[in-house]
């Protein structure tokens, strides 16, 4: 018993010695440029083996991209076994690399969960757009080719699999609608999916959800499209539907907003009703995003300043390239550090979360800090 006791006391003391040196080196790094690791410091070195490694992210090899319908990407990806996995109605960021630089979007994944259980696969449908900056250089890549993506978030998930529910999508509304249908396993009461489309010969998924209707007797599919129905006559529609307790709703914006408003105004519970939006929030304040303000900057590089105006809707790294200034940078999200500097004064936005800096001395990340007030900062 004695030895047992000894053992087990020493045991705790290792550990207790290891939290305490991770807690060191995690405080001796912070004390260099505020982050948790010094992998941020040897990015360079290690991209020089391989060159497309990102921190905090995730790789994942292309196994399939085609075409589809000539409106979206669809992608299937092997993501790495270290990725924490995902809730069916979670969206993830996709990281391609385009000449040199890390670009990103945010898309929901469309596939089952159990694909990703059994294959350690993933899917996503990405609708095109010709005149965009991602989905272009996206259709480009090939099977085999690796990218990065990141950890799935949102909150858009099926909350109660065991009560009546009605889900409405439009578009690309159907990505994370499909993945919590197509990942149900058990169904416990009746489920109907409302999608409104252009044209049934060229809806993303709908080849899949009516086979799950074919297959499972308690769900029921119901097709609008758009070139057989006016919105109007869509909208009477919803009101024949039975009731149900739960709504989910996904596509554009203004659709998502009329179909809510039909939904208040038939008598149904407005907590019972659940939306997503596309992309990522903002965190920033709505009037600081609609109000553009030019905001002066001095950036000081060698001891020489060089006072330009940063729009408050703009990341200072964006700023100082557009006035021919070229600061170190990395990944151009926040990850790499590679663009930390010194601000001498003034207070800048985390274009991430909002939070608000203070007014001193203190190192930030240029590519993911927006202008607030008057800047000094070093380059």
């Amino acid at each position: 018993m004695y030895n047992c006791t000894l053992k087990l006391s020493n045991d705790f003391e290792v550990f207790v010695m290891i939290v305490h040196l991770q807690g060191v080196w995690s405080s001796f790094c912070r004390m260099l440029g505020n982050q948790d690791s010094l992998l941020c410091y040897l990015l360079p070195l290690i991209r020089v083996v391989k060159p497309n490694y990102l921190p905090g992210v995730y790789r994942a090899k292309i196994l399939h991209l085609g075409l589809q319908h000539q409106q979206g990407v669809h992608v299937r990806l092997k993501v790495s076994r270290r990725w924490p996995g995902f809730v069916a109605g979670q969206h993830i960021e996709l990281i391609i690399n385009k000449n040199g630089r890390n670009i990103k979007r945010t898309f929901s994944l469309c596939s089952s969960l159990s694909q990703w259980q059994k294959h350690g696969e993933i899917e996503l449908f990405c609708r095109v757009n010709p005149d965009g900056y991602f989905t272009p250089t996206l259709r480009r890549l090939k099977v085999g080719d690796e990218v990065n993506i990141g950890q799935a978030f949102g909150d858009f998930v099926w909350q109660a699999h065991d009560q009546t529910s009605t889900f409405i999508a439009a578009g690309s509304g159907i990505t994370p609608i499909a993945a919590m249908l197509l990942s149900q396993r058990q169904w416990h009461c009746a489920v109907t999916l409302v999608y409104r489309v252009k044209n049934r010969l060229q809806a993303p998924l709908l080849a899949e959800l009516q086979r799950l209707a074919q297959q499972q007797t308690l769900f029921s599919l119901v097709v609008s499209e758009s070139s057989q129905e006016s919105a109007s006559e869509f909208i009477t529609g919803l009101n024949t539907l039975p009731q149900t307790l739960h709504y989910y709703l996904c596509g554009p914006r203004d659709f998502m907003q009329t179909v809510r408003e039909n939904l208040l105004g038939a008598g149904v519970d407005h907590a019972g009703i659940h939306q997503e939006q596309f992309g990522s929030v903002s965190h920033a304040s709505s009037s600081h995003q609609e109000n553009d303000e030019q905001i002066i900057t001095t950036f000081l590089q060698a001891g020489v300043p060089r006072n330009v105006t940063v729009s408050n809707t703009s990341n200072l790294l964006q700023g100082a390239e557009l006035h021919g200034l070229s600061p170190n940078f990395g990944c151009r999200m926040g990850v790499c550090f590679q663009c930390v500097c010194q601000k001498v004064s003034g207070q800048v936005r985390d274009i991430r979360n909002g939070l608000l800096s203070g007014h001193g001395e203190e190192q930030i990340q240029l590519c993911i800090s927006q202008p607030v007030s008057q800047l000094v900062i070093k380059l």
